[in-house]
């Protein structure tokens, strides 16, 4: 069966194991029920920005075009350092994006991925953002009324935790031993006494089980980028990654990207 359409980032529901579907215009593929089979991914050439539909030669920040990632509030550089919010400077992008995106209850939080990090996501994305990263538990530290003050305090616990995850690491299944509860109360003893009015207490540790049937003897990641068609026989999803039994390919860095999807009975000649 083939399909066609634009990529975008993976599309998941929190189950056991995680729901995946694989976007392509209007069309979504649940992925779950594919895994097994062979799948080929070809680049047709096109590419659109993810914001404005332009067709562009090169995109930017996971799928925009050069116009939209140099006014758009969600590529601006507070996005990605939420303690550099300028809002209160009134030189925000958009102030309608902030007051939806930004001036909401936010969760900062620790993950456990490759090992023990922290981050924030809106308090409404929580289980979204862990999926996301491949998370295989995950428990809120504290809730804050805005993406600023969330920043901050992540900020703050980064100093002592480390705030990324070694995908390749996340995608071996080569995930350190840790006690999420245990941290959290170390974390929180760290605080300083400004933010303490923001920890939460009694929070659900969340578990997370992933589609994944074998892990590939080698975590190489490949992309339309170098080659126009990535093929193998899906072995798992994790994260917003396609496992494939020789490589793994990171669908989020190619939205916009369009592609002819084709899936196979491996032991169809």
């Amino acid at each position: 069966m083939s399909y066609i359409g634009f990529l975008s980032d993976l599309e998941h529901e929190p189950a056991v194991p995680v729901q995946y579907y694989l976007p392509l215009d209007d069309q979504r593929i649940h992925l779950n029920e594919r895994i097994g089979e062979r799948i080929e991914l070809r680049f047709l050439g096109e590419k659109a920005c993810c914001a404005c539909g332009r067709k562009v030669k090169k995109l930017f920040h996971t799928g925009y075009c050069y116009p939209c990632f140099t006014t758009l509030a969600e590529c601006d550089l507070c996005i990605v350092k939420p303690h550099e919010c300028h809002y209160h400077l009134g030189t925000c992008r958009d102030n309608e994006f902030a007051a939806t995106n930004c001036m909401t209850p936010h969760y900062v939080y620790l993950a456990l991925s490759s090992g023990v990090k922290v981050g924030l996501t809106r308090k409404s994305r929580g289980q979204a953002r862990w999926i996301d990263q491949g998370a295989v538990q995950a428990i809120p530290i504290v809730e804050a009324p805005t993406r600023k003050l969330a920043g901050e305090m992540e900020y703050f616990i980064s100093q002592h935790i480390p705030d990324k995850t070694d995908w390749r690491k996340m995608l071996a299944g080569k995930v350190e031993q840790a006690d999420l509860l245990e941290i959290r109360q170390q974390v929180r003893a760290l605080l300083p006494e400004e933010y303490r009015q923001y920890l939460l207490d009694g929070q659900e540790l969340y578990e997370f089980i992933y589609p994944i049937t074998e892990t590939p003897d080698k975590i190489k990641s490949v992309s339309f980028d170098k080659q126009e068609v990535v093929e193998g026989r899906l072995i798992g999803v994790k994260g917003q990654y396609l496992l494939l039994d020789h490589a793994v390919l990171n669908v989020k860095k190619h939205t916009g990207y369009k592609v002819e999807v084709v899936f196979a009975d491996p032991g169809a000649s």
